[in-house]
């Protein structure tokens, strides 16, 4: 984590899931309670997310809302983009995370 006068850096590696979700949380809390009012969370070493890691997310961005602050996610891997959109929630988060490209479409199978 980086701190910067009114700007924080979080650097999220690994897996966000069940297990390891609430550190994340526990970690934006504290910044949401104590940090500057604006909150950067790099997920460019995030293979895999599921949905514990979206709730998290956006109970630190409610947060911080309420405290006059923004929470802004970049970085993130294909899986992970792909997990918003299925969920309909990428516009939900500031935008800076969306490639210049524009949003992806979730993959369907030939299933589907």
């Amino acid at each position: 984590m980086e701190i910067e006068t009114r700007r924080t850096v979080v650097r999220v590696r690994g897996e966000v899931d069940v297990a390891s979700a609430e550190l994340l949380g526990a970690v934006l809390d504290e910044i949401a309670a104590v940090g500057g009012p604006w909150v950067e969370v790099n997920m460019g070493q995030v293979p895999f997310m599921d949905c514990s890691g979206l709730r998290v997310l956006f109970r630190a961005k409610q947060r911080l809302q309420e405290r006059g602050g923004t929470l802004t996610v970049f970085g993130l891997r294909p899986q992970v983009e792909r997990l918003l959109c299925a969920a309909g929630l990428d516009h939900r988060l500031d935008e800076s995370w969306r490639p210049a490209r524009g949003p992806v479409t979730p993959r369907r199978s030939a299933d589907a």
